[in-house]
């Protein structure tokens, strides 16, 4: 059936011609099923998440490990003269004045007898803060290795802060090459260390 009929004006329907059908409507279903493809469950997509944390909290951690270039060493956990010490010299001792600054350590006393009370007075007249270590020295006098240091280690002052004065008393125990040292960050390796002897 043909018709020239147009809902708009006759200028826009001109030359049209529109073809009208009669067509059947569509029978839709009354419930419509959809199937759910490839929704996650929660609990699934929980665990997924949760894997995942735990790969790059493990990942984090190996690449923290990695960038460390040497490992700590961890000082001894009991250690009767570590933490600040302020104690008044013991009669007859031999007084020995220490200072530390970058990167060196003075002392006035550097060959000491076994067996003889000394009072060491520690000095921070640096910038950077620093310690007081008594260790074994090699016979060579070439650098211990950390762990060599804390193994052997017969006194340790630690923090020392700038501008700060530690006191302590102290003997030496055994005959030997000693030297005394800074391990804060790298100043042992900058050469902040002093050969010392200790004679029977």
């Amino acid at each position: 059936m043909l018709s020239t009929h147009c809902e708009g004006t006759f200028s826009e329907c001109m030359g049209r011609i529109i073809l009208l059908r009669k067509v059947t409507p569509v029978q839709r279903p009354e419930k419509i099923y959809i199937k759910n493809f490839g929704k996650p469950n929660c609990s699934q997509l929980l665990s997924k998440v949760l894997v995942l944390l735990l790969v790059l909290l493990m990942t984090a951690c190996a690449s923290a490990t990695a960038a460390s270039s040497k490992p700590t060493p961890t000082p001894p956990e009991i250690s009767p003269t570590s933490g600040p010490i302020e104690q008044a010299a013991v009669p007859g001792s031999i007084e020995v004045k220490v200072t530390l600054v970058e990167f060196r350590i003075h002392s006035s006393v550097t060959v000491f007898h076994a067996n003889t009370d000394y009072y060491f007075v520690v000095s921070n007249k640096g910038h950077d803060i620093h310690e007081f270590m008594i260790m074994p020295d090699k016979p060579d006098g070439s650098p211990l290795t950390p762990d060599e240091q804390y193994k052997g280690m017969l006194i340790e002052l630690e923090p020392i802060l700038p501008g700060s004065t530690w006191t302590t008393n102290f003997i030496f125990r055994t005959a030997g090459r000693y030297e005394i040292a800074c391990q804060m960050g790298r100043h042992y390796q900058a050469g902040m260390r002093l050969p010392i002897a200790v004679n029977s």
